[in-house]
């Protein structure tokens, strides 16, 4: 249950627990790092960090908790062709270039509740 200890160590402020879990996890904590860093053109963004990590955050812990399904070809497929169709019309405003990963996801959490409501 890492989401609910997470929140409950971040409100008690127990800064040993979060060294601890970084240090335990240097290789996922360092690839995320340099996608933040590629990703923004090879300069450090700890807002891609942190989008990045709370993405996959709640993919991995929250989606199966609630027993929707994300790796079917169905669902796949609807999420490649809305996010094309998102960031063609996104990538044409220019204020909203520096927002593409918070646009992805926001992106794939509507297609997947779209897709788990409506279409299974």
């Amino acid at each position: 249950m890492l989401p609910f200890e997470f929140i409950g160590h971040l409100l008690s402020l127990d800064l040993q627990w979060f060294v601890e879990l970084a240090m335990n996890n240097l290789l996922w904590l360092f690839i995320f790092i340099a996608a933040a860093f590629v990703y923004n053109n090879m300069k450090w963004s700890a807002k891609h960090f942190f989008v990045g990590f709370f993405y996959l955050w709640l993919l991995i812990y929250f989606v199966p908790m609630l027993g929707w399904i994300y790796l079917v070809g169905g669902f796949l497929f609807l999420n490649y062709v809305s996010r094309i169709v998102v960031l063609t019309f996104f990538g044409n405003i220019p204020a909203l270039k520096d927002s593409y990963p918070a646009i992805m996801v926001i992106q794939f959490f509507a297609v997947l509740v779209y897709y788990n409501l409506f279409l299974v």
